[in-house]
């Protein structure tokens, strides 16, 4: 079993292909990161459920598809509640043509946008924190960013700078919903009494 998410994107793939589905290992990723970032998506069925209707897939995931998208999901799940931050987006493997790569990225983006705006339905910008809505927008740019021209040291830089802001922001978003769910569902208890 592969340990760390790059691992999982070749196989991951190959099971959507054989399962009939277009989209992207990447994609696929960033709506599970969006949903996880709400609170949602623990559930086994209820993953599948919205993956499938993102997806457009009629009927059950096969074996191996439903594998790995849980194996990513438990991954990620892990990185947001770990002490180290260390969560990975699934994107192509560094050999891949930088252009595959950025737009692979732009994918997860797009993902994460349609999994945070899934699992967090009916809550209005205007409710949300300026720092999560700076981080949200940043995200949304990143997932309209254009294919480089070429692959040169400078733009292979920018694309990994690129993507550690984007994995940042994820984090930052699921950081700030954790801590507002947890203010919001902790006990209220009397406030201590001054002497």
């Amino acid at each position: 079993m592969p340990a760390t998410t790059a691992e999982y994107f070749e196989p991951l793939a190959d099971a959507l292909a054989s399962a009939g589905v277009r989209h992207s290992p990447s994609e696929l990723h960033g709506v599970i990161c969006g949903l996880l970032s709400t609170g949602v998506g623990s559930q086994d069925a209820e993953l599948l459920g919205v993956l499938a209707a993102h997806s457009e897939m009629t009927g059950q995931w096969p074996a191996p598809a439903s594998g790995a998208l849980l194996a990513v999901r438990d991954l990620a799940r892990e990185a947001y509640s770990g002490e180290d931050m260390e969560l990975a987006l699934l994107l192509p493997d560094d050999d891949e043509e930088l252009g595959t790569r950025v737009a692979a990225l732009a994918q997860w983006c797009e993902g994460f946008l349609v999994g945070f705006g899934t699992g967090s339905a009916g809550t209005r910008d205007a409710d949300l924190a300026p720092g999560l809505q700076e981080a949200l927008s940043d995200i949304a740019a990143i997932s309209q960013v254009g294919l480089p021209e070429e692959g040169s040291n400078e733009e292979e830089a920018m694309f990994e700078q690129v993507a550690e802001h984007c994995r940042m922001a994820a984090m930052m978003v699921f950081t700030e919903l954790a801590l507002t769910h947890r203010a919001a569902s902790a006990p209220k208890g009397k406030p201590p009494v001054q002497h």
